[in-house]
């Protein structure tokens, strides 16, 4: 009788090394098909890229599940195109971290009815496939400046001081 809970309860992995997007999005598919599903390091899929995701089920349900899964028609990984920042890291959705995005060209809705933004080819627009959403990879140039304008100020004027005593003292 203990061998019967014990493979009841015993997990293999359906799936491993999957984005935690995908990873739902198997979850959803075999939940719907009665298939109990538990996902790996979904928790900590903020990270996107460092951590993977694996896709487990009880050992009884895997003839099921991998009975779904051949059902599906999906594109091949290598037909979606990867799209790199200028650090070389891939560029991830910031709603929902999914890497397929894709640039925009066209209207950005906004969140104030009628208004939309011109979204055109040098603009940096990317639209998220897995969570339909628009944003724009803003980086923020010269973040530092203000704080450099600000040390070079009290360094000149730490210098004139400086010199300024130098002086007075020469003059005594």
């Amino acid at each position: 009788m203990a061998e019967v809970f014990d493979d009841y309860n015993k997990l293999v992995p359906l799936r491993k090394g999957l984005e935690t997007s995908d990873a739902q999005l198997l979850r959803s598919l075999l939940n719907a098909n009665d298939i109990e599903v538990f996902l790996n390091s979904e928790n900590m899929s903020g990270l996107h890229c460092i951590v993977q995701t694996d896709v487990m089920i009880r050992v009884i349900d895997k003839v099921r599940a991998d009975s779904v899964l051949n059902k599906v028609a999906a594109l091949p990984r290598c037909a979606l195109p990867r799209h790199f920042d200028e650090d070389g890291e891939e560029r991830a959705c910031t709603q929902c971290g999914s890497t397929q995005v894709h640039p925009f060209v066209g209207e950005v809705q906004t969140f104030i009815p009628g208004i939309r933004l011109a979204a055109r080819k040098g603009d940096s627009w990317f639209h998220c496939l897995q969570c339909d959403t628009h944003y724009q990879d803003r980086h923020a140039r010269f973040a530092g400046m203000p704080i450099a304008l600000m040390w070079s100020a009290s360094l000149g004027g730490f210098v004139f001081a400086l010199y300024w005593f130098f002086d007075w003292v020469r003059w005594l």
